[in-house]
């Protein structure tokens, strides 16, 4: 009996221990190897890589579950508010973003010098990836195509691609690109900056806040009109080179009789003021001191009754003198 006893407490032990043995080792196995810092050792490089991707992939669907809503409101080229817009031709975008990215908005154009409007409403659809694609079957000119917007840090980017005319009649509407930032109040309640110099160094967003500053005076003469079409249509220059640089180049060449009678009254008047203008030359007539105040390369320094011919080179006399004889505007 006592035989039996104890070859049963033996199996028992040896169950026991075995056990003991399966629980270290398990252990063993799960515990990482340390470092003094008590960093995991051993951790395999696609294992990193993937937490980095991981956390990019997070940063990114944060970004874009959140950030957009925040470009809800009005966005225009240049910045143009609503008013300087349909007084003087321009881009708008006004939309509302919702905090899980629905877009809903209304894209507005129109022309300078016509005032013909183009328009695509209810735009719609999620932003994904900063960017959003709306097709288009009509802006209000027979134009289909589709609407690029692309969500940028402080501007938003507007490109209309494959952009088709179906009736084939107007080149109206909506078409090509546009960068647009957010509206900011008229100009013209704050009046014109103080230092009104060019400067050639000027960065490109430098010179477009200076003709906005401008605009005020340019839109307000009674030559406005006339020299925007003559500058769009003769000239074929459609950007803000009208208001950087002078008609003609009366101070470094001369020119024919011939070459000034082929071109407008208006544009003959304006071109002979320009020699004064250049160098500061403050007018009393009203139209003229707009006109010129629009000009970014003008700025008054001196008044009439202070104004010395000497300071005209050779070429502005000899120019001077053919305008005088042909100006009758």
């Amino acid at each position: 009996m006592r035989k039996i006893v104890i070859l049963i407490l033996n199996i028992a032990l040896i169950f026991l221990l075995i056990g003991c043995g399966r629980k270290v080792s398990q252990t063993e196995a799960e515990e990482p190897e340390t470092t003094v810092e008590g960093i995991a050792q051993g951790e395999p490089e696609a294992v990193n890589g993937q937490m980095d991707n991981n956390m990019e992939q997070n940063d990114r669907g944060g970004q874009n579950n959140l950030a957009f809503a925040g470009y809800s409101g009005c966005w225009s080229y240049e910045g143009k508010t609503h008013e300087q817009i349909l007084a003087g031709g321009g881009m708008e975008l006004s939309c509302t973003i919702t905090g899980d990215n629905q877009f809903s908005g209304t894209l507005f154009s129109q022309q300078e010098i016509t005032g013909r409007l183009a328009l695509v409403e209810n735009i719609s659809g999620k932003i994904e990836q900063a960017e959003l694609y709306f097709d288009y079957a009509d802006d209000e000119w027979g134009n289909s195509g589709t609407l690029h917007i692309q969500f940028l840090n402080d501007s938003i980017y507007v490109e209309a691609l494959n952009d088709k005319n179906t009736d084939h009649v107007s080149d109206y509407g909506i078409s090509g690109s546009f960068w647009l930032i957010r509206e900011k109040e008229d100009v013209a309640e704050n009046g014109i900056a103080a230092d009104l110099s060019f400067d050639p160094s000027w960065t490109g967003e430098e010179r477009i806040s200076a003709v906005n500053e401008r605009s005020q005076y340019y839109k307000t003469s009674a030559y406005y009109s006339e020299i925007i079409d003559y500058w769009e249509n003769v000239r074929e220059v459609r950007d803000i080179s009208n208001v950087m640089e002078p008609l003609f180049e009366t101070d470094k060449k001369y020119y024919t009789k011939e070459e000034f009678e082929s071109e407008p009254m208006l544009v003959i008047h304006l071109a002979k003021n320009e020699i004064y203008a250049r160098h500061g030359y403050i007018f009393a007539n009203k139209d003229l001191h707009n006109y010129f105040m629009g000009c970014v390369w003008y700025s008054p320094t001196c008044d009439s009754e202070d104004f010395d011919d000497s300071v005209l080179n050779e070429y502005e006399r000899a120019n001077l003198e053919i305008l005088a004889h042909l100006d009758v505007y």
